[in-house]
Formats: structure tokens, sequence, C-alpha cells
């Protein structure tokens, strides 16, 4: 690239520098009376109360907010929010259910759209799959889900593999059930925002919350670390090695 090149793009990316900037001014201007800590107190505060009102309907809602985000990779932190608003039982719930079915809408995408572009996107973890399946069946899906695998990736590699969509499904649900029940866990202990308001920071010490978010972390790592030593996730990393052919065409 010539110097007058460099400078030009140097330039460019001062303006658009800027721009955001300026953008960013405005916006937070313009939020700034509706972002205010009292604003989102009472905003909590309807939100629970909507809850206690019409439970079924705020539950309908909910969920399928959930399912929805959960389509999208990268929507971490959810399932400690939705504790946080519904209350352990309801939020397990709700987490599992919706977290189901956004798999399971993957699965059926993967296996009747996308699965060419699935076979040579994830070709060799595919294949990997497939060959795990054929040694271990639905308790290597159990594995994965446990081990906190990530959750798009099972869901798309599963409907191009050859599980069956009710064995991926209960195993969906179960395999989630013990990392749904920590998170849920850390939600209700975290403070609401009328506590936060009038104890500040301090409200968010707690022990039992404490020893939560450690667990959290600290489990699936523990969890991959035993079923590595088991054997079972000795190939399923970036670049798993090509299985040899599978003995049977038997779907699980």
């Amino acid at each position: 690239m010539t110097q007058g090149a460099t400078v030009g793009w140097t330039k460019q990316k001062l303006l658009v520098l800027v721009i955001a900037l300026v953008a960013g001014a405005l916006l937070y201007s313009y939020l700034q009376q509706y972002v205010s800590i009292e604003a989102l107190v009472a905003q909590e505060e309807r939100i629970r109360d909507a809850i206690q009102l019409r439970p079924w309907r705020s539950f309908a809602i909910g969920f399928a907010i959930y399912s929805t985000v959960s389509l999208v990779p990268g929507t971490s932190g959810k399932s400690v929010i939705f504790a946080w608003l519904y209350g352990f039982w309801q939020g397990v719930l709700m987490i599992l259910l919706g977290l189901t079915a956004a798999a399971m809408a993957m699965f059926f995408l993967s296996r009747y759209v996308f699965r060419g572009w699935i076979e040579q996107r994830y070709g060799r973890f595919l294949a990997s799959l497939n060959r795990h399946l054929e040694k271990e069946g639905a308790f290597y899906l159990l594995v994965l889900r446990m081990a906190h695998f990530p959750f798009s990736i099972i869901n798309l590699a599963s409907g191009a593999s050859r599980v069956l969509p009710r064995t991926f499904c209960w195993t969906t649900g179960l395999g989630l059930l013990p990392g749904t029940a920590v998170f849920a866990y850390v939600g209700i202990r975290l403070p609401s925002l009328n506590e936060l308001a009038a104890h500040g920071t301090g409200s968010l010490i707690d022990a039992p919350l404490m020893l939560a978010l450690s667990l959290s972390a600290v489990f699936p790592f523990v969890f991959r670390a035993i079923t590595r030593r088991m054997g079972l996730l000795k190939d399923t990393g970036s670049h798993p090695e090509p299985p040899s052919e599978p003995r049977h065409n038997t779907p699980l």
C-alpha cells in the first residue's frame, strides 16, 4: 500500500470513529432518561407484577422470547436473567423447554434445509460424531451437553447425523438440566434492582451466590476432564481425527 493510500485509509478510519462517537453520544443523551436506576427499578417491578398477575401468559411470553433468543449463537447469560425474574422452578422449566425447542428447530433446519452446507462446514466433527454415536449411542450426546460443548454446533451437526429426533430431544433436555439448575440458582441469588439501588454493590456479596458462580465456571471443565480421561472427547476439538467407516447405518 502506498503512503498516499495509507493516509487516505487512516482518514477514513478517523472519520468513522468520529461519527461513531458522535452517534454514541447522541444515543446516550437520548436514552439517559430511560435508563436511570429509578426507571429500571420501576420497569422491573412492572414485569414482576405482570408475572404474578398473569402467570400462564407471562410464562408463554417468556418461553417465546427465550426460545427465539436461543437460536442466536453466543447469547449467554439469559438463563440467569430469566431465573432472576421467574424464580427457580419456573425458570428451570422455561429454560429447558426454550433450549430444547430452539435445539429441535436448528436440528430440523440442519437435516432438511442446510444439510449439504453443514456436511461441508463441519465435516470432520460430523464424522467424529457419527463414529462416537456408533460406539456410545445416546450417552455420547448426553456427554456433549453436560460438558457444555457449543450449543449451536451440536444442534447443527446432530441434524446432519444419523441420530433420531426423539433421541436428540431427550438427550438435550436431560443433558442441559445440571447446568441449567446451576445458572437458575445464580439467578435467584441475585438481588433485585430495588435492593441494589438501596444497598449498592454490597448486596452482591453473598456466599451461596459466589459458590454457585464458581460451580458454574468450574463444572464444564471438570466434566470435560473426566470424559476426556474416559476417551469420550478426545477427538471432538477443532481438528478431530477422521474416523473409520461406520459399520452400519442404524439411526439412534
